[in-house]
């Protein structure tokens, strides 16, 4: 029935007191929250029938209209939350008193049912009032109102609604007078998702909603708001249907004409040399890729919303098709069939560990992957994260190579499984180089984390790498630009020492007639034969560069060795001698240390770990004093949380990374360019002065 339809029977009903308009709202009210895709033609509904007016019942004389009922109804709904909170407490105790497993299963069943109705209820409300305010039917205090509640409640219904929420009436709630309370909004929302007291989805939810603010509510996919877990399912399972059928299609047209594949199928085809026709064979051994319609998950680097993430494998599809015999054309069927599951999970995965410009934390990060529950079709996650990375930003791929790494780490991803995933992109790269002339490069960032320490050794990593590549003549270019890589992380000789200590030789690597001393001396790789050659002094860095680079390794959970690697790299001996390093160091561990708890807390094993990594730069009281007027200034820009820097303090001295004169220093420090925020820093660290007077009393008494 069209709207125009439906608005002509209401009107034609006779609304005459104010039982029955109270009727009509309920009515009104239980569809739009029961049919939430329908809640915009409900608010429109609810628009045009705003003027009605009745007699109202208890004061005769006066009037109750559409309007005030509707909005009593809404409120009513909004804050029926306790009284569910009631009955879901009784089914509980029930459960608990339940005395045989079928009535515990029965009463288990009907709490679920109860909380799933509730939710969805809960939910569709929300979704209704937010269409009704976009049709000026509700007032922004209203609104405002809502908000405040869904933060205050804090559980995963709340937000979930804030989220949706927001995501519909955000955009008209953000003008000019109102910034400094939507502000404050979304610092909740920002604090909620760093404390990570939340689920996975509800976190991926708040940081859609912050994104849609930061790119001035103008939504990437449409004005679809944030999508819950479950859509995203239940897209893949159609996404899948939709793959089933084109496997189907694709295999009865290889029967209709005879093995041939169809002339035109809309792929991207990539432009061919004249002198350099391409190797079928190589081509047909990747039989497993999905439709390209299955890769358009990832969305990475500053230029991700401006072009669509094409897949390149892709290209070669139709040739694959070729290849594969009619013998083989079910197991063909089964193998894609069972892959193309897998790699639309995969994607789920990646869409998760990878936001817009925002990526995981990498523990969150490894939960996603250990959920595809899936080690024996693992390939499928490195193959596509690899594809779906290779053309986007350096950080994306630097990113992803850290957490494959991390996967192998911690056993997550076996070393074969991590091989025929890569090997896959391998044996077409040359042919990808076409398009992607920078290919190699990016092969190696996507590589190079493999070596650190808990990875795959250089000997076993390299060998495997250059299988798919030394008969393509290439694997001597990408282990040059892995090499490279790896020096910005660590000294050429430690670098051409694991290259040795692998055995491995250039030899091996190169085209037989190819001068191998030549080679390595165009290509700055004489590291490897042992005659480290002198290399220019690093480039200063910014006080800025240098804190990200340390706070990203650090993020990354980067041992202290590696970190170590990396300054003796990056830094000579008058950077890490200077104030501004030890300084950017000592604030990237303590940020690093801060267990962000309401109060906030300090990790005292973080200071532990870092501290031997500060006490190696720390070489005197004046470096000391540096690291705690970095902290000062840390507290500062974190508005002077209570107690937080007497917790640094203690746990600092604890573990004997400052010592008492430097904290003495600092406290009687007039130094004019630190006197920003000293006063309460001084004030919140009363009592461990005095503590520590006593202290230095008892010993000297002693």
């Amino acid at each position: 029935m069209g709207f125009q339809q439906l608005m002509k029977q209401v009107t034609e009903l006779t609304i005459d007191t104010e039982e029955r308009l109270k009727g009509v709202i309920d009515l009104t009210f239980e569809k739009a929250i029961s049919e939430p895709d329908f809640s915009v033609a409900y608010a429109n509904m609810c628009r045009c029938l705003m003027g009605l007016k009745v007699p109202a019942t208890d004061k005769p004389g006066t009037t109750v209209n559409f309007r005030k009922l509707l909005l009593n109804r809404c409120q009513k709904e909004f804050e029926k939350d306790k009284d569910d909170d009631e009955i879901f407490e009784k089914k509980q105790k029930e459960l608990e008193a339940a005395s045989n497993d079928e009535e515990k299963q029965r009463l288990t069943d009907e709490l679920t049912d109860a909380k799933d109705k509730a939710r969805r209820r809960s939910l569709g409300n929300i979704k209704f009032i937010g269409e009704l305010f976009k049709l000026k039917m509700l007032t922004e205090v209203i609104m405002h109102d809502c908000i405040v509640k869904l933060l205050k409640n804090h559980d995963e219904e709340s937000l979930e609604c804030l989220c949706r929420l927001l995501s519909t009436i955000g955009k008209d709630l953000d003008f000019e007078k109102a910034k400094p309370r939507m502000d404050q909004y979304f610092t909740q929302m920002e604090k909620i998702i760093k404390e990570k007291k939340t689920s996975s989805r509800i976190r991926f939810m708040l940081q859609d909603v912050l994104d849609l603010r930061r790119s001035n509510w103008v939504p990437r996919r449409g004005d679809q708001g944030p999508k819950t877990i479950d859509q995203i399912h239940k897209e893949a399972e159609m996404e899948e249907q939709r793959e089933q059928m084109k496997v189907q299609q694709a295999l009865i047209s290889k029967k209709d004409t005879g093995g041939q594949p169809p002339q035109d199928e809309g792929w991207n085809t990539v432009p061919i040399s004249k002198n350099r026709p391409i190797d079928t064979s190589r081509l047909s051994k990747i039989t497993k890729v999905p439709h390209e319609a299955t890769l358009n998950f990832l969305c990475l680097g500053s230029d991700s919303g401006n072009r669509p993430a094409t897949s390149t494998l892709n290209r070669f599809s139709a040739l694959q098709q070729s290849a594969s015999s009619a013998s083989s054309l079910e197991s063909d069927r089964r193998l894609i069939q069972e892959q193309s599951r897998l790699s639309i999970l995969a994607q789920i995965s990646l869409k998760q560990v990878f936001l817009i410009n925002v990526f995981l934390p990498m523990q969150e990060a490894l939960q996603c992957v250990q959920e595809l529950n899936s080690p024996q079709l693992l390939f499928v996650f490195v193959r596509n994260g690899l594809e779906s990375t290779l053309e986007r930003s350096t950080m994306g791929r630097e990113h992803l190579g850290l957490l494959l790494h991390q996967l192998v780490k911690a056993g997550i991803l076996s070393k074969p499984q991590y091989f025929k995933g890569l090997q896959e992109i391998l044996e077409v790269a040359d042919d990808m180089a076409i398009d992607i002339p920078h290919i190699w490069l990016y092969l190696a960032e996507l590589i190079t984390p493999m070596l650190h320490e808990g990875g795959i050794p250089m000997g076993e990593l390299f060998r495997e790498v250059a299988k798919p590549l030394i008969p393509l003549e290439k694997a001597g270019v990408l282990l040059v630009q892995i090499l490279t890589l790896l020096c910005k992380g660590m000294s050429h000789k430690k670098a051409g020492a694991m290259w040795r200590e692998a055995g491995l030789k250039w030899k091996d690597y190169l085209p037989e007639d190819e001068d191998v001393n030549k080679f390595v001396t165009e290509k700055n790789v004489e590291f490897t034969l042992g005659e480290e050659s002198e290399k220019s002094q690093p480039s200063e860095m910014s006080s800025l560069e240098l804190t990200n680079h340390l706070d990203r390794l650090i993020q990354d959970q980067a041992d202290n060795q590696r970190i170590f690697d990396w300054i003796d790299a990056n830094l000579d001996e008058k950077q890490t001698s200077s104030n501004m390093f030890v300084r950017a160091l000592m604030t990237c561990i303590c940020q690093s240390a801060i267990i962000c708890e309401n109060p906030y807390k300090v990790s005292v094993d973080v200071i532990k770990q870092r501290g031997k990594l500060l006490l190696k730069f720390l070489k005197d009281e004046q470096k000391e004093l540096q690291a705690l007027y970095a902290l000062q200034a840390l507290m500062v820009q974190m508005e002077q949380p209570a107690n937080l820097l007497r917790m640094f303090f203690d746990a600092l001295y604890d573990e004997d990374v400052i010592k008492e004169e430097a904290f003495y220093k600092w406290e009687s420090s007039k130094d004019p360019a630190e006197q920003t925020g000293k006063g309460v820093a001084l004030k919140s660290v009363t009592a461990f002065f005095t503590w520590l007077r006593e202290a230095e009393d008892e010993s000297d008494n002693s």
